[in-house]
């Protein structure tokens, strides 16, 4: 097993990396997980580690290193082309994904250069209009090796041309398996649900074919400096990470701890955005019937942890990220349950229970509990006429989409 050095991630230009900031050393010493930050470091890598000079030692790899370990298809893709030669521990996975992560941490072989893998990609709209059914498996056989992001369904990271004068774009690009037929179609609705409902969601499209869904990474923000276009690497850390949860652990909390992880690590200037938001989110989750709403599927977004030192607050504004990954599991496990308990159940909620959660644990009064079901029910009656689209373009679809149209008229 590799030890290895931890970068930040500085500015990404079209070309190359510029200027990486060691942050510090991970290794794994008798069964234990230790980080130390450099002598020189002058930013934390997460919300939950500030900077110290006593080390951070762990029985596990530690929750913000776990957070981008590819799952399922992708952990096995990646070890069909690397096993072999290097090995399949979570050290040196990290390892091999390099810059190649979500948020801004990246990670070399210690005392080894860090690596950017520059692989040429297709266009955007190329890659929506391909009617090629194996095109997904040839993405997954040329990028996962540089795809550090999390989750059982198959994905991929690739940068895309957007347009012919602008840098390229970073996307998640995410398929399924058998087991989940339409899944794209299905989460396109859901997160068109949650866009109309005004919560915050990437960019996301769904192939002509209906077998890709493709999201813009939204932890990369394009900007202007010294008269060139950069992508700026941002901070993001999921509930689990906050929670102090490890990847396995996902479905071991409660939807009244999120409310507490907003208030801890959200800036108090955002919270009460960020609560209303979460309880939205929450009525989308339990409308469409969306069993995975797991902790990994929420998270908080910033530029940078400068100074931010143990006994401190960070300096920098802290969000609640975008919206992604809603989709009805209903349609494929009949009788799913929540990922996450609403006071002490996973059981779907009666009303009487989201109106108490709203006004004890996120802070709402009877106005803006109102507002927020007539947000998400007016979302759910504009759903149908995309739902009926994606029936007529994709047949396949039309019984998982008879589920939903049911699910979605209920009141809550």
């Amino acid at each position: 097993m590799a030890n290895i050095d931890v970068y930040l991630k500085p500015v990404l230009r079209e070309v190359g990396l510029n200027n990486p900031e060691l942050s510090g050393r991970l290794v794994n010493e008798l069964n234990k997980y230790i980080f130390a930050y450099h002598h020189g470091s002058s930013e934390a890598l997460s919300l939950t580690m500030p900077l110290r000079a006593e080390s951070y030692s762990f029985n596990h790899l530690h929750p913000i290193f776990q957070m981008n370990l590819p799952e399922g298809h992708l952990r096995q893709a990646i070890e069909r082309a690397t096993a072999k030669q290097y090995g399949s521990d979570d050290l040196t996975m990290l390892a091999l994904l390099g810059v190649n992560q979500i948020g801004r941490l990246a990670y070399a072989i210690a005392d080894q250069k860090l690596i950017d893998q520059n692989l040429a990609t297709p266009d955007l709209k190329t890659l929506l209009a391909s009617e090629d059914a194996t095109l997904f498996n040839q993405l997954m056989q040329q990028f996962a090796t540089s795809s550090g992001v999390a989750g059982v369904q198959p994905k991929v990271l690739l940068n895309l041309k957007t347009k012919a004068t602008l840098p390229l774009q970073s996307y998640i690009v995410k398929s399924w398996g058998a087991e989940f037929p339409e899944l794209g179609c299905n989460e396109m609705v859901c997160l068109t649900i949650a866009r109309h409902a005004g919560l915050n969601v990437a960019e996301f499209h769904l192939s002509d074919n209906g077998k890709l869904l493709v999201s813009k990474r939204f932890d990369i923000q394009t900007t202007e400096i010294d008269d060139k276009t950069n992508n700026l690497s941002l901070g993001f850390e999921d509930f689990c990470v906050l929670q102090g949860k490890t990847t396995r652990e996902k479905y071991d909390a409660s939807l009244e701890s999120c409310t507490n992880t907003i208030r801890q690590f959200v800036s108090p200037v955002h919270q009460q955005q960020a609560l209303y938001d979460f309880f939205k989110l929450t009525l989308v989750n339990i409308l469409v019937r969306n069993g995975d709403a797991h902790l990994k599927n929420s998270g908080v977004i910033y530029n940078n942890l400068k100074n931010y030192q143990q006994g401190t607050f960070p300096e920098t504004e802290r969000q609640l990220a975008p919206i992604f990954d809603i989709v009805s599991t209903i349609p494929y496990i009949a009788n799913d349950t929540m990922a996450l308990t609403l006071t002490g159940s996973k059981r779907w909620p009666k009303w009487k229970v989201l109106e108490q959660f709203a006004r004890q644990h996120c802070g709402l009064n009877s106005k803006k509990i109102e507002l927020a079901i007539n947000e998400v029910k007016g979302a759910a009656e504009r759903a149908f006429p995309l739902l009926d689209e994606l029936s007529e373009l994709h047949p396949e679809f039309e019984n998982i989409a008879d589920v939903i149209r049911l699910l979605i008229k209920q009141p809550f």
